[in-house]
């Protein structure tokens, strides 16, 4: 019989554990105590397809985050070799269900009420995002520990952000400062939820041999690529005809890139913050210093760890 022990936090045996955790209640806040509801007018007066793009970016969201919330963070866990990594993750897994629910919020608060539940069905019947859902219930269930940290951070850090570039491009603008509150919060919960597995990836990748490394390299490259092209058909089919959209591939290249220093790659794609628009960085900067945007250049003592950490 496998002896079972309890989780001894005065004991840690890594102290990235320690860091996160000691950083994750101030991450969490209440969807309905942002008047998202004041927006309403406002957003009343924006184009039809503007409307509809925004609409569909939070059910994209929803749907997503639904991945997240059901499979990612639980599957992850499980590859933890710190018993506080436990309990990390399962905070975490708290967050991403917070900011989910408050996807929905800004559908109920945004959308004309006989048509909230349409934006739902609309992303279930998307055969796109039912590519994606595959894709990562596959990893998730099958995957090797490597994988599913991998495929983690790359949604909290990066796919994600093809919703987000709606309302942060409006908030750009000056419109929908609720809503934006609302992508602000899930934005700073969904960085950490990348960040912290991919330390934990770095820390664990640095024991392996150079062999392994370039598979792992390879397999993410490869990876990356095939959710990129999935993504991009989304991005075309729902900012072309506002003329979003190749600012928007721009952004997710870049949201790309940052998760691959995350996790200690070499950057896949050209984009840097300057190939992002004025418009969408000025909705970046109003939600958060640029380059802390990620958690990159803060002082969080999550960014320094030691491989013996």
């Amino acid at each position: 019989m496998t002896k079972f022990e309890a989780i001894n936090w005065n004991q840690i045996a890594n102290r990235v554990d320690y860091s996160a955790w000691s950083r994750l209640n101030d991450f969490i806040w209440e969807p309905e105590r942002i008047p998202v509801f004041k927006d309403k007018k406002e957003f009343e007066s924006l184009g039809d397809d503007v409307k509809e793009a925004v609409l569909r970016a939070f059910a994209a969201l929803a749907f997503l985050s639904t991945i997240q919330v059901k499979f990612g963070d639980d599957a992850t866990k499980q590859d933890t070799v710190t018993s506080q990594g436990y309990s990390v993750y399962t905070a975490l897994c708290y967050l991403e269900a917070i900011a989910n629910k408050s996807y929905s919020n800004v559908i109920q608060n945004l959308a004309n009420p006989s048509e909230i539940n349409s934006y739902f069905t609309w992303v279930n019947e998307q055969e796109t995002f039912q590519k994606i859902a595959s894709k990562y219930l596959d990893i998730y269930k099958n995957g090797e520990w490597w994988q599913r940290k991998i495929a983690l951070s790359f949604m909290e850090m990066a796919l994600y952000h093809v919703g987000f570039y709606a309302p942060l491009r409006l908030f750009g603008e000056g419109k929908l400062i609720r809503t934006a509150k609302v992508v602000k919060l899930a934005i700073r919960s969904s960085s950490f939820n990348a960040m912290y597995p991919g330390v934990k990836f770095r820390i664990q990748a640095a024991d392996l041999d150079e062999t392994k490394q370039k598979e792992i390299e390879r397999w993410t490259n490869a990876f990356v690529r095939e959710i990129a092209s999935i993504i991009e058909e989304v991005i075309d089919k729902e900012y072309t005809k506002v003329g979003w959209a190749d600012d928007a591939k721009h952004y997710f290249h870049y949201t790309l890139n940052k998760n691959f220093m995350n996790l200690g790659f070499p950057t896949l794609y050209q984009e840097d913050e300057d190939s992002v628009s004025q418009t969408l960085q000025k909705g970046l900067i109003k939600s958060a210093n640029f380059e802390d945007f990620f958690f990159y250049s803060n002082r969080n003592a999550l960014t320094k760890y030691n491989k013996k950490d």
